[in-house]
């Protein structure tokens, strides 16, 4: 089979929602629904997406995940799982946050979203093992 077959193949493929994550960009993007989106960045860490009326949240973007993860290996023991449940890391960034997302109610609401998108994502073959 050749790349064009393999993408042609690919295109006519079901959509599924998936966390990725990009190595080259060390982020997470996990999209619940094929649609068109609209990117709206909340801080360095935290970029939401939504759906073409610009209202409704799809999925998120979570930069920097490798450094976040490094930091949770910390507090938990990360070397025997076999996939990261994004809501724990999105909960250990709020964590770190503190405070600073309290006073921000955008921020903090955008965080809540994300979260809730989050519920039940686990993001298969990222390397975990220290």
């Amino acid at each position: 089979m050749n790349d064009i077959a393999d993408m042609d193949q690919w295109l006519l493929g079901e959509f599924e929602p998936t966390a990725v994550y990009f190595s080259d960009a060390d982020c997470v993007e996990y999209l619940r629904e094929e649609t068109l989106c609209v990117h709206r960045r909340i801080d360095e860490l935290l970029t939401l997406i939504y759906d073409e009326t610009n209202a409704i949240p799809v999925g998120f973007k979570l930069k920097g995940f490798k450094h976040i993860l490094d930091r949770m290996r910390e507090r938990f023991d990360l070397s025997h799982e076999q996939f990261v449940e994004l809501v724990a890391v999105l909960e250990a960034v709020c964590t770190d946050i503190g405070e600073e997302l309290f006073s921000d109610s955008q921020r903090h609401s955008a965080y809540q979203a994300a979260s809730k998108l989050a519920k039940n994502v686990k993001l298969y073959d990222f390397p975990l093992a220290a």
